[in-house]
């Protein structure tokens, strides 16, 4: 299992399904992306976990000023490109900490 955390700004609780779960294409950003801007590594690396384990990912966030953090535990349908969410909850969080946290495990060669 590896786990990348950061300390940035979080995800609203109610977002984390569809920003991990749903690959976005096209061209219809009116922004130049940068580096992170739309998170295709974090679903990269929930792709992978699905077709070389079939595992989900856990994913924790918090917003500062929260009072809880949000966790969710999901993979996505791969053919549909929509979340499937094993687990999705608020949980009490004393930290006052901010940011993500993704576990994820994948197969290797």
């Amino acid at each position: 299992m590896r786990t990348l955390q950061d300390n940035g700004r979080g995800m609203p609780h109610d977002d984390i399904p569809n920003m991990f779960g749903r690959v976005l294409s096209g061209t219809k950003y009116g922004l130049k992306q940068t580096c992170g801007k739309f998170g295709l590594g974090a679903k990269m690396a929930l792709i992978w976990s699905k077709m070389s384990t079939e595992l989900p990912i856990d994913i924790s966030s918090s917003m500062k000023g929260q009072n809880y953090s949000s966790f969710c535990r999901l993979d996505i349908d791969i053919h549909r490109n929509i979340p499937h969410i094993h687990l999705h909850e608020k949980r009490d969080s004393k930290e006052r900490w901010h940011g993500a946290e993704i576990q994820v495990v994948i197969e290797r060669n």
